[in-house]
């Protein structure tokens, strides 16, 4: 387990393109001695937080003072991932590259930087009593454990149905890391009318058909699509600033649920510890 403090060791850049504005973006990592992880965007510096969030309707997005990144999730979880508490990343364009759909691609760059330990503590959220958030028939809620431990349910039109996945060793899940994000073909048109979605292709998502994965090569792993779902919820989770600890169950969950339960734990001291 991460016991304190760290950062990368060296600075390092990312290129890729954005989902929604299908326009190149630039990311450029650099160490920070102040705790936390935060955005830069024309001068303006954004929190990484879930107080900071502003948007869950398609993916997270940050906000403050009209500054804006959005689809910060996947890189959140590759934070998370590399035992990343402290960096800033300057992104020229208003959303996160998608890369290859996962988080693969931003795990990568950080393990290639290496990780760099300062003496302070003061990483984990360690969950006291049980929260839970729910938005018609899906719910999430999580309970005191002393590792994080995450049971994630999906249920989706056929071909996909209902999944489902336990994880009790989060912390080194690294299947988890390179799974895709994915979408279905008849909802993917209704996006691009209304604008968005420039970006997508089938190098970055699993596209879904009427019957079958659109992919040449199909899905990466059997249950790639929970194994998604749980990225995205770990992403979203690292916007408490904390690694948390607890037994997560999540059912249909997305952002808003996600970053709705992180409220609920700081709404009362007594729902948490810091250490």
């Amino acid at each position: 387990m991460i016991k304190r403090q760290t950062t990368i060791n060296r600075i390092f850049k990312i290129t890729g393109i954005g989902l929604h504005t299908g326009q190149p973006v630039n990311l450029e990592f650099l160490p920070r001695r102040e705790f936390g992880i935060a955005f830069v965007i024309n001068g303006q510096m954004i929190p990484a937080r879930y107080d900071m969030v502003a948007d869950t309707r398609l993916s997270t997005l940050i906000a403050k003072e009209g500054a804006s990144v959005s689809t910060i999730e996947h890189l959140m979880a590759a934070f998370y991932f590399s035992g990343v508490t402290n960096c800033l990343v300057y992104i020229d364009g208003p959303e996160v590259p998608i890369m290859d759909g996962s988080a693969w691609e931003f795990y990568q760059g950080m393990w290639k930087a290496g990780v760099y330990e300062f003496p302070e503590n003061g990483v984990y959220l360690k969950v006291l009593r049980p929260v839970e958030v729910t938005r018609e028939d899906a719910f999430l809620r999580v309970k005191p454990l002393n590792t994080l431990e995450i049971t994630m349910s999906i249920e989706f039109r056929a071909p996909v149905g209902k999944q489902k996945k336990r994880v009790t060793d989060v912390e080194n899940a690294f299947a988890i890391i390179n799974s895709r994000t994915f979408g279905f073909i008849e909802e993917l048109e209704a996006i691009r009318q209304a604008g968005l979605a420039k970006g997508a292709t089938l190098d970055n998502a699993v596209a879904i058909g009427e019957d079958s994965i659109v992919n040449p090569h199909g899905l990466r792993y059997k249950k790639e699509l929970v194994n998604h779902k749980i990225l995205d919820l770990i992403g979203d989770l690292y916007t408490s600033g904390y690694r948390l600890l607890g037994k997560v169950e999540a059912n249909k969950t997305g952002h808003y649920l996600n970053n709705l339960l992180l409220k609920e734990i700081f709404s009362d001291p007594a729902n948490y510890a810091i250490y």
